[in-house]
């Protein structure tokens, strides 16, 4: 296993282990092809895998267009979309790849959840 594969093995582990709230994380290259994923145990996924496929497809196309912004507005932390039943955060890292995530929804620490999520991957450079 490469050592990129590593880290990105590690961060989803990572995400799991310290968010009871994380469903599903996974990291995919900027074209959105997912390099590693992994779904919390005993949890029934809302998507199907082509389903899944397509959406983190659509969040790095977003993040493609964000970045032609960024000289502007600035470079941007993270993308959070608020579904009825789940929370999607997509954050960009800096070897091109994206962290894209499902979160319980209406759990009342989501955003602090979410906020430790960047923060864990801002203060972890191997990981960016």
């Amino acid at each position: 296993m490469s050592e990129e594969m590593d880290d990105d093995r590690r961060l989803v582990d990572n995400m799991l282990e310290a968010n009871k709230n994380v469903r599903y994380a996974c990291i995919c290259d900027g074209e959105g092809k997912i390099l590693w994923n992994s779904r919390r145990d005993n949890i029934e996924s809302m998507l199907t895998l082509e389903e899944t496929r397509d959406s983190v497809k659509a969040a790095c196309e977003q993040w493609s267009k964000r970045k032609k912004l960024s000289e502007k507005i600035g470079k941007g932390k993270f993308a959070l979309v608020d579904y009825e039943k789940l929370k999607r955060i997509t954050i960009p890292l800096a070897n091109n790849h994206l962290l894209y995530m499902h979160i319980e929804a209406n759990k009342p620490e989501y955003m602090g959840d979410i906020l430790n999520i960047i923060k864990y991957v801002e203060e972890h450079p191997s990981q960016k």
